[in-house]
């Protein structure tokens, strides 16, 4: 056999050994051009992908993940280097945890100007264990915390201050006299939107045992610092639930220091909205919350006209910017407890609790119009867009945030068949 022949037979080899090692490979492998095309990918990738497969098929990874990761696409043009790592274990929220809670870590390497290599892992067992985990460091927190840190009081049954400790003094500046027979609320700086967080405080304590929560409060000198408090239920020798015991926590330092990281784990890059992971994690919390007390909560999906229209004729920095704009109009409109997310490429979510359909409707209509009258700079020509609406309020068949955003995409779904620029509001039906 020649030398060329044996070259031949030992690159084909290896090609075999490579096919090999990717069908059988435990993570999804995609290879792609850096505009996201895929050109091979193994059978562990497409499971992975495909329950986010739309129309349009299992061809560019980029537009693929665009629902659940839109800002990989950025990720990728921002990266100048001509080769390395431009994410690592990039965490990826498919569905939220009351759906199944499915998580990828997506890690993508720049093999040259031609070649992404994409590695996708399905961490969602990790990352329920790391939830359940969280609460359990917050108490630990506390134990291994010096003495000066925290304070410790007793509630009543009623969140009545029953009993009150130096600590307590030092930490709030009120004395025991002035303490005793007051709520939390007199040390808690809460606006009256937030007045019911402390009953649902104790009444998640009771239910589960112990729960914490970050306040921000107000010394009696008038200064603010920030609070960790784990609230617990004590109970009698015969389990009599008898009252609660408090920890106050400082930890004004560390949610100082903290807050860009929370911005970064929060935040979407782009656009400064809440990414699609931290809604998930709010909405929870606001379901809980209008379910426990019988109130209503509304979602507008809101998705920009012939977006892709806007990136082919101006670019891509562009349909940054408009998203951006439609971001900032959005934060000025909303009151402060809704919540705008960024849930895919140009795609947005408002959750607005306490809000009836009539009154969701209103704001609907004010962010669409508002949307409408403004306009992007591109080099001296103005880029004017429009969003599509839709609308759903929680109601006795829609109970819950799976149903409420199915609803509110079928209604934005029937807005874009109406033309575009309108609003579709479910309301009660």
């Amino acid at each position: 056999m020649s030398d060329i022949e044996q070259d031949n037979d030992s690159l084909e080899s290896e090609y075999e050994a490579l096919l090999s090692f990717m069908y059988l490979s435990p993570v999804g492998l995609v290879r792609t051009n850096p505009s996201g095309k895929i050109d091979m990918l193994n059978p562990m990738a497409t499971q992975l992908m495909m329950p986010l497969v739309k129309a349009i098929g299992l061809e560019n990874l980029f537009e693929t993940l665009a629902c659940v990761a839109p800002e990989l696409r950025n990720l990728v043009t921002s990266f100048r280097e001509s080769c390395g790592s431009i994410c690592v274990n990039h965490r990826i929220h498919v569905t939220s945890a009351a759906d199944g809670g499915v998580v990828l870590a997506c890690t993508i390497v720049k093999v040259n100007d031609d070649v992404l290599i994409t590695v996708l892992t399905d961490i969602s067992c990790q990352v329920a264990t790391e939830r359940r985990l969280r609460q359990t460091d917050s108490w630990l927190d506390a134990i291994y915390t010096v003495v000066n840190d925290f304070a410790v009081l007793g509630l009543t049954k009623q969140g009545e201050i029953n009993s009150w400790s130096p600590s307590a003094e030092r930490l709030t500046g009120y004395s025991e006299s002035e303490a005793i027979g007051e709520t939390l609320r007199h040390f808690c700086n809460l606006s009256a939107l937030d007045a019911h967080v402390l009953g649902e405080h104790l009444a998640f304590a009771r239910e589960e045992g112990w729960h914490s929560r970050d306040y921000d409060c107000q010394h009696k000198s008038g200064h603010h610092f920030f609070a960790q408090a784990m609230i617990a239920v004590l109970r009698e020798e015969d389990d009599e639930f008898s009252g609660y015991t408090v920890v106050f926590r400082d930890i004004t330092e560390r949610k100082v220091s903290s807050e860009n990281l929370a911005d970064l784990l929060t935040k979407d890059h782009l656009t400064g909205a809440v990414n699609r992971a931290h809604f998930f994690n709010l909405a929870e919390k606001e379901f809980a919350r209008a379910t426990r007390y019988r109130q209503s909560i509304s979602i507008i999906m809101l998705d920009a006209d012939h977006f892709k229209l806007v990136n082919d004729s101006w670019g891509h920095p562009i349909g940054d910017d408009v998203l951006k704009s439609i971001v900032k109009i959005i934060q000025g409109i909303l009151r402060p407890a809704d919540t705008v997310a960024r849930f895919g490429g140009e795609e947005f979510v408002i959750m607005l609790p306490n809000t009836n359909s009539l009154e969701t409707s209103i704001i609907a209509e004010r962010l669409r119009s508002s949307i409408e009258a403004s306009g992007v700079d591109a080099g001296g020509e103005e880029v004017k867009i429009t969003v599509s609406i839709g609308c759903a309020s929680m109601t006795e068949s829609r109970p819950t945030l799976k149903q409420l955003l199915v609803s509110a995409d079928s209604a934005l779904y029937q807005a874009k068949s109406k033309g575009r620029n309108c609003i579709v509001d479910i309301g009660d039906i």
